[in-house]
This record gives structure tokens, C-alpha cells and sequence, in this order.
């Protein structure tokens, strides 16, 4: 190769980095652009499991319920039940994570089945998503489904008498608010959101996103959490510092998932210390780093198949049946 040839290459391959590199920090500044490759990052379980076919032997699926009824994906939601399954059967009800900006119940299929091979039946629910909506709006959607699920529990033939709640990251957030505002009418009046008839005997949060005020790579969800309209409203603190939740309602017992290899461990510690600060019983399994699988952030939703996941639903399982009366 002459030198001439050399150099051109060279050149072209200089500008091919410095377009990636330009290319990088405008995704790494622009919020927009950072939530869209976020986006695409954190959807990658529910697009290898929308293109991988369900094992749903022994369980029956009842698919895109709207408990809204406005042709939007995020007010729809799934039962998955036992194909025993009776009056009897306790329910638990799934909150989905995504960082509130990401995904939609599919993300959380597989998981549900493992619920209900152990004996339950499951209602996986959709929100809407940051940027095109706010959290307030994100807890109202929670809350809808909740509601909708409460009206209808007969034609639904659900158990509600015996139920659970359980999220993962920013489902496990949105959790601990629609179970926080449910059982106190002081946060019902200062949301402006109705509560239900519903009292879930246990939760569990699985690597709760705890913060959205946030200082990480993050920080672009906290401009989007809340609007101009949120500031002068009496729940504006709690969107901003959702820990307070916990010394202003009533919290039934909560087991805590995480490990030292999730990415967020230190805001289920920090819950764990709330939670003892205001005596609400609760277990924490905190995984050290895997020996088999790296146990990463969430693992157990995104691969419910594995031993570790598979011990992590038993020991909710365990936690739910303890305090089942």
C-alpha cells in the first residue's frame, strides 16, 4: 500500500471517530437524545422476549385489557392465571420497571409466569412513559388500573381479599407511591387521586429506583419527572423525594430485593433504613456478586429461568404466605 493510500485512509477513519465522538456528546448532553438511547438500552429484554414464544402451559392469558378504554398501550394490562385457578386464588399485581421512560408490561411476561406456577394469579400492568408524560400521571395510571381491577374484581374473577404488590426499579417506585397513597386519605387529597378498596397483604420491591432527583448518568429523567403545573401542588415534595413517603402512610410488610452487583443497590439500602426508622416490618436479600451469572440489576425479571431468580420468587413467595392473614 502506497502512501498516499495510507494517508487517505487514515483520514477517513480520523473522521469517522470524530464524527462518533461528536456524535457521543451531543447523546451525552441533549436529554432527548439520552432518553431515546436509554430507551433502546433498557428495552432489550422485551424485544428478545416478544420474539421468543411463551411457555404458557398450564396458564391462561387474558391480553391488553384497557383499564382505560382511550386506545392508548400504556392504560392496558394482562391477567395471567392458573388454568385451576377459582375464587380463591391470591392475586399479585406488577408494577413493571424502565426507569419511569422505558417499556411496557410485556418486559415483565416471563416473570409473571413464574407467579403463577407457583400458584397466582397475575395482573401485569401498563403506565404511560417519560418524556410524554409526568410522574403524577404515571401514579394516576397505577392507580386507574387499581381501581379498575377493584370495580370489576367479580367479572374478573379476582381475589383481591388476598393480594400482593410487587415492582422492579421504577416499577418498585411507582409501587411504593400507588400502595402509599392508597392506604392514607392525607396523600389521597394531596395527589387529588382516588383510593380503592384494595389492601394488599404484603409487597415486594425488587432494585427499587428509590430517587428522581437524580446526580447519575440518570439525571436527564428529573426536568421530565414534573411540569410547570406540578410546582404549586401539595404532592410536588413527593415527587421529588419519594422517601417521604414512607412516614406518611401505612406500608404493610415489604421485601427488598438487591445485590452488589445492581447498579442502584444503595436506594434499596436506603429503604431498608427507612423502613426500620418507621417500624414496617421487612426482609432484604441482598445478593453478593454471582458466581454463575453476573446478578445485575434486576436480574430476576430478566431472567426469571435462573436459580438465583428462581430463589429470589420463592423467598417473596415465602414472605407473601407468612403474612398472608
Amino acid at each position: 500500500m502506497n502512501k498516499k493510500k495510507q494517508k487517505s485512509i487514515f483520514k477517513i477513519g480520523m473522521s469517522l471517530l470524530t464524527a462518533l465522538l461528536i456524535s457521543g456528546i451531543i447523546i451525552w448532553k441533549v436529554p432527548q437524545f439520552r432518553l431515546v438511547s436509554f430507551r433502546w438500552i433498557f428495552e432489550s429484554p422485551e424485544r428478545k422476549q416478544l420474539n421468543t414464544p411463551a411457555d404458557t402451559t398450564g396458564i391462561v392469558v387474558e391480553k391488553d385489557i384497557p383499564y382505560i378504554n382511550d386506545g392508548d398501550r400504556g392504560h392496558l394490562l394482562d391477567i395471567y392465571r392458573p388454568e385451576n385457578a377459582d375464587d380463591t386464588t391470591p392475586v399479585v399485581v406488577n408494577i413493571h420497571g424502565g426507569g419511569l421512560f422505558a417499556s411496557y408490561k410485556e418486559v415483565n411476561r416471563d416473570y409473571g409466569f413464574e407467579w403463577v406456577r407457583k400458584g397466582y394469579t397475575v395482573v401485569n400492568i401498563s403506565y404511560r412513559r417519560l418524556p410524554e408524560t409526568t410522574l403524577w400521571h404515571q401514579i394516576d395510571d397505577c392507580m386507574n388500573a387499581l381501581r379498575y381491577i377493584d370495580a370489576n374484581r367479580k367479572e374478573l374473577g379476582l381475589n383481591l381479599d388476598t393480594s400482593y404488590l410487587t415492582g422492579d426499579s421504577a416499577g418498585a417506585l411507582l409501587s411504593l407511591f400507588t400502595n402509599s397513597i392508597n392506604e392514607s386519605p392525607e396523600l389521597q387529597a394531596d395527589f387529588g387521586i382516588k383510593g380503592t378498596n384494595i389492601r394488599f397483604k404484603a409487597m415486594g420491591l425488587i432494585s427499587i429506583m428509590l430517587e428522581t432527583d437524580r446526580h447519575d448518568f440518570m439525571d436527564f429523567i428529573t426536568p421530565l419527572v414534573i411540569n410547570e403545573s406540578d410546582r404549586d401542588q401539595a404532592y410536588y415534595s413527593y415527587l421529588l423525594n419519594p422517601s417521604s413517603l414512607v412516614a406518611k402512610t401505612t406500608l404493610p410488610p415489604v421485601y427488598l430485593v438487591t445485590g452488589d452487583e445492581d447498579l442502584i443497590q444503595n436506594e434499596t439500602l436506603k429503604l431498608k433504613s427507612l423502613l426500620a426508622q418507621n417500624n414496617v416490618h421487612h426482609d432484604l436479600k441482598d445478593y453478593p456478586k454471582g458466581d454463575k451469572h453476573k446478578l445485575d440489576h434486576v436480574f430476576a425479571i430478566k431472567n426469571p429461568k435462573w436459580e438465583e431468580s428462581q430463589e429470589v420468587i420463592q423467598l417473596m413467595n415465602d414472605f407473601f404466605k407468612e403474612h398472608q392473614q
